[in-house]
C-alpha cells in the first residue's frame, strides 16, 4: 500500500508540472475472435444470442501511450510479437511527437520495459521512465482505456475475415475523438489502491 500511494504522489506530481508531457503507457492484445460479454444459458432458451467465433488464435498488438492531460492517445499497431525492439521503436514515435520535451513514461514491470535494450535507449532518448509497484495494474490508466477498447471493438462482434478485424482496429483508433465525453469520465486520475496480502 505504501508503495502505491508512493507512486500516486509522485505521478500526481509529474501531472501538474505544465512543462512535463506524462504518459501511460501498456500493450493491448486483441485477438481475432468474439469475447462474449454476457451470461451463459441453455440453448434455445428465449433471449439467447447466437454469434459466431473465428478458429486460430491470430492477433494484433496495440502499443498505445495515452497523455493525461488531453487524453490523447498515441499508438502503435502491429501484428509483430511485442518485445523490447517493438517498445523502443514506439519511444522513437513519442520522441518525435513531442520533441524538445520533457518526457515521463508510466508502465508495469513487464520484461521487454525492463530489457537493458529499452532502459538504455529510453536514456539515449532523454525519456525517463517510472515503473510502477508491482502488481499496480490499477495504477496504469491506460488499462481503462483498454477495457473500453475491448467493449467496443470485441464484445459480442464478429469479424470474419482477420483484414476486415485490422480496418475497424484502425478506424476505432483514427475517431478515438468521438468518444471524448466516455473517456473523460473513466480517465481521471482518481485511484483505488488494491490491498494485497
Amino acid at each position: 500500500v505504501e508503495e502505491q500511494e508512493e507512486a500516486i504522489s509522485q505521478i500526481e506530481a509529474y501531472s501538474k508540472q505544465d512543462d512535463i508531457i506524462t504518459l501511460y503507457f501498456d500493450p493491448c492484445h486483441l485477438q481475432h475472435n468474439v469475447t462474449n460479454a454476457r451470461m451463459w444459458q441453455p440453448k434455445g432458451k428465449e433471449g439467447t444470442i447466437r454469434i459466431k467465433s473465428n478458429p486460430g488464435r491470430k492477433r494484433i498488438n496495440i502499443l498505445g501511450a495515452l497523455n493525461i492531460k488531453d487524453t490523447e492517445v498515441t499508438t502503435m499497431i502491429t501484428e509483430e510479437k511485442c518485445n523490447a525492439e517493438r517498445v523502443v521503436e514506439f519511444l522513437k514515435k513519442i520522441k518525435e511527437k513531442y520533441p524538445n520535451k520533457e518526457i515521463i513514461i508510466i508502465l508495469d514491470n513487464a520484461k521487454y520495459n525492463h530489457a537493458n535494450y529499452t532502459t538504455t535507449y529510453a536514456e539515449l532518448l532523454g525519456i525517463t521512465l517510472f515503473f510502477l509497484p508491482p502488481y499496480s495494474p490499477n495504477l496504469n490508466l491506460i488499462e481503462r482505456l483498454w477495457k473500453f477498447t475491448k467493449k467496443k471493438l470485441v464484445h459480442n462482434t464478429y469479424y470474419e475475415k482477420f483484414k476486415q478485424f485490422t480496418k475497424e482496429v484502425e478506424k476505432y483508433f483514427q475517431n478515438l475523438n468521438q468518444y471524448q465525453e466516455e473517456l473523460r469520465t473513466i480517465l481521471t486520475q482518481k485511484f483505488q489502491i488494491i490491498l494485497t496480502d
